[in-house]
C-alpha cells in the first residue's frame, strides 16, 4: 500500500518538465558500455593536420568575402544616395 502511494507521488505527470531532460541526460552519461577499441596516440596529430588547413581556408575566405561585400555595399549605397566618395 505504501509503495503504491510512493509511485503515485513520483509519477511522471507530476514531474517538472525542465527536470526531465537533465535527468535523462544524466542517466545516459552514467551508463557505461565497453569500448573494444584502440585510439592511436598520434591520431590527434593527424586530426590536427587535417583540420587546421580547412579552418585556415574557411577563415581566409570569410575575411576576403567580408571585405568584398562591405566594399560593394558601400559603393552601392553611395550610388543610391548620390554621395561622392568621402
Amino acid at each position: 500500500m505504501a509503495s503504491a502511494r510512493l509511485i503515485r507521488a513520483f509519477h511522471y505527470r507530476h514531474m517538472k518538465p525542465f527536470l526531465l531532460l537533465p535527468g535523462l541526460v544524466l542517466c545516459l552519461l552514467l551508463v557505461t558500455t565497453p569500448a573494444h577499441a584502440y585510439v592511436d596516440p598520434n591520431a590527434g596529430g593527424m586530426l590536427f593536420q587535417l583540420l587546421a588547413p580547412v579552418f585556415a581556408g574557411i577563415v581566409g575566405v570569410w575575411l576576403f568575402l567580408r571585405q568584398w561585400i562591405s566594399a560593394f555595399a558601400r559603393r552601392l549605397w553611395r550610388r543610391l544616395t548620390g554621395r561622392n566618395a568621402e
